[in-house]
């Protein structure tokens, strides 16, 4: 920025003042506690504009206080980065544009900030459709601004394998392209669409880029590796290690849905395979949390292979359930050797999984509530209220976008009602962490459409996991959220308006 013509600025001013009258100021994710002060203050340059940081042990990890003076500018106190990083959040959304773009405007305030729930997400599927490094970036970005901090990136799937593995070369070979896929929506098309995709994949270079940006806006990734189902590009792959030890051509599922085929539990090649994906992930991923799926695994090639009842059979397990919980605490244990926690799917739960592995509730509160009471820490994301593939208004044909065809409207006002504390008794409450939303990509072909179904609908998520549910009532968030999707919009994103 450089210094203005103070009658200029002052003519573009006139209409910025009105905004900042009302004592509800245009944030999305809304502080906890606010006070405008009344008037403004001007940031002539880049100088003016950066804050003061204060150093206060005494506030919470994420949390801040942001002070914007009319005379001494901006100041921010917090714990450490993470805080800092959430109240540049909250001062570029303060700040409005004037004189054409070569002066920020802010508002007098003060405010004490920090978030009511810890997890705060987005799942990211590359596997149905890739979307590649600039759209995980930009996906990054809009998740710092609305002070998301976990990144859950779904790598491994049936229909793609999307992490090279350097001693497993053909997992990327042969996981990582399908001959065709599965047309987004078959009714009056032929059910696969006759198109090679791919190969699409990450290389530890690009996870390290990906990693390296996200840090820099203080968001964690979580990376997730499907067992023992969700398997079949690792299977094309390596064949041996499904209870049939082969699939009808070598190539990851075209189809959507569940495959029957999943890792063979029986196969101790099997067990080393994923101990040897494992270690490259926890090597490659510094969170201390690995996802390790655990859902949508059937049981029927289990019970016709001799490895598997044999297995079972060794162990005195009762039957293919009891054989998943053996996986699922087998690799919880051996995660947690190496310094690292599993969470799974809310499914783990039938398992009996050790107390330590946190649970991902997808198919309803009443999963959630029950893994709470097992003392699971839990991450709430109901299909009811958290599924960002679901259509969010009824014109979404006409933007040319897909939906499952079986899938409800999610309006932006459902996702807002979403209460992750509801039902549970308040001494379980400390086990809910958070919520996040799931953005599976089998029907969204394009970053373009997968930016339009998750805004703003995320930012509903963001302001329930940052200020609490019903904080505020819905026609205040509209308006509000309506000016932030205006921001984004004129920054580049394809957002639903």
């Amino acid at each position: 920025m450089k210094a203005i013509n103070t009658a200029v600025f002052a003519a573009a001013l006139a209409g910025t003042l009105a905004a900042f009258a009302s004592e509800t100021l245009d944030l999305v994710p809304y502080p906890q506690e606010v006070k405008v002060l009344g008037g403004t203050y001007t940031a002539k340059s880049v100088d003016d504009l950066w804050p003061k940081a204060i150093r206060d042990p005494s506030l919470p990890k994420e949390g801040y206080r942001l002070t914007v003076d009319g005379t001494n500018g901006v100041s921010i106190a917090c714990s450490g980065r993470e805080g800092f990083m959430r109240a540049l959040a909250t001062l570029t959304q303060l700040g409005k544009s004037a004189d054409g773009g070569k002066a920020e405007v802010f508002p007098c305030c003060e405010i004490n900030d920090w978030p009511a729930f810890a997890w705060r997400g987005i799942l990211f599927d590359d596997c149905r459709h890739f979307f590649g490094k600039e759209a995980v970036k930009k996906t990054l970005d809009a998740m710092a601004r609305h002070k998301m901090n976990v990144f859950h990136w779904h790598l491994t799937e049936d229909q793609a394998w999307r992490l090279d593995i350097p001693k497993y070369p053909e997992l990327v070979k042969y996981g990582a392209v399908r001959p065709e896929s599965q047309n987004p929506e078959c009714l009056g098309l032929p059910k696969m669409d006759g198109k090679p995709y791919g190969p699409y994949y990450y290389t530890e270079s690009d996870v390290k880029e990906i990693l390296a940006h996200a840090e820099n806006l203080g968001i964690r990734v979580i990376p997730e590796i499907e067992l023992p189902g969700h398997a079949v590009a690792a299977i094309a792959a390596y064949p041996e290690l499904c209870c049939r030890g082969k699939l009808e051509r070598r190539a990851p599922w075209c189809m959507w849905g569940v495959s029957d085929d999943i890792f063979c539990a029986g196969n101790d090649k099997t067990i080393k395979f994923l101990e040897d994906v494992i270690d490259y992930v926890t090597d490659l991923f510094p969170d201390a949390v690995v996802h390790i799926g655990g859902d949508e695994a059937p049981k029927g090639r289990w019970k016709e292979c001799p490895k598997c009842q044999a297995r079972i059979k060794a162990l005195g397990l009762k039957n293919e359930a009891e054989l998943q919980g053996w996986m699922v605490k087998h690799f919880t244990e051996y995660l947690a050797k190496k310094g690292k926690r599993a969470i799974g799917w809310d499914e783990i739960t039938e398992c009996n999984p050790p107390t330590a592995t946190m649970i991902m509730c997808w198919r309803g509160a009443n999963h959630g509530i029950a893994a709470a009471k097992k003392g699971h820490d839990v991450v709430m994301c109901p299909t009811s209220h958290c599924y960002m593939d679901y259509p969010q208004d009824a014109d979404h044909k006409a933007k040319g976008y897909g939906k499952p065809a079986w899938a409800p409207v999610l309006s932006l006002e459902k996702v807002y009602t979403l209460d992750p504390l509801a039902g549970i008794p308040s001494e379980y409450h400390k086990h809910i962490l958070g919520t996040q939303g799931n953005m599976w990509s089998e029907h969204i072909l394009t970053p373009a459409e997968h930016e339009w179904k998750l805004w703003p609908r995320a930012a509903a998520l963001a302001e329930i996991g940052w200020s609490g549910p019903g904080k505020h009532d819905f026609k205040d968030f509209k308006r509000r959220v309506d000016a932030d999707m205006k921001r984004m919009e004129d920054e580049g994103w394809n957002v639903c308006r």
